[in-house]
């Protein structure tokens, strides 16, 4: 599932448990990046932040770990706390990556069970008088 905000844009995939998407995830994803836009005054460029937390309104009951810069931000649930992060972040350009890519299978032995990805949206810029169409 795919949806935007005016400066985002949300991907995610369905939970392997319950077959739909996550609202919880979403939740979660939207007070990370309302937490990262807060800390921007406070923070440089290279800010990132990652961690873990308990989706409290999921049916299932799952962690979700997630690593979050200023451009990017992914949530990974259903994980082992002790799964590489780097190794979850190759999983998941497999997935919302642009580019195809193959990972050796036994770098991430228990894959998430649901992941989100929300990227920034570049800023719109205004049009130049020579784009406007001649009437």
């Amino acid at each position: 599932m795919i949806w935007k905000t005016k400066t985002h844009q949300f991907s995610a995939t369905l939970c392997q448990k319950t077959g739909k998407t996550c609202p919880a995830l979403a939740q979660m994803a939207r007070a990370i990046v309302q937490a990262m836009e807060s800390a921007v005054p406070a923070t440089s460029e290279e800010f990132a932040l990652d961690g873990s937390g308990e989706l409290g309104h999921c049916p299932q009951g799952c962690i979700a770990r997630f690593r979050a810069q200023k451009d990017q931000i992914r949530i990974f649930c259903g994980t082992s706390t002790d799964a590489s992060l780097d190794a979850l972040d190759g999983y998941a350009d497999m997935l919302f990556g642009p580019v195809a890519a193959a990972r050796p299978a036994g770098q991430l032995p228990v894959p998430p069970c649901a992941m989100l990805e929300v990227s920034e949206l570049a800023p719109a810029q205004p049009a130049q008088p020579q784009q406007h169409l001649a009437l």
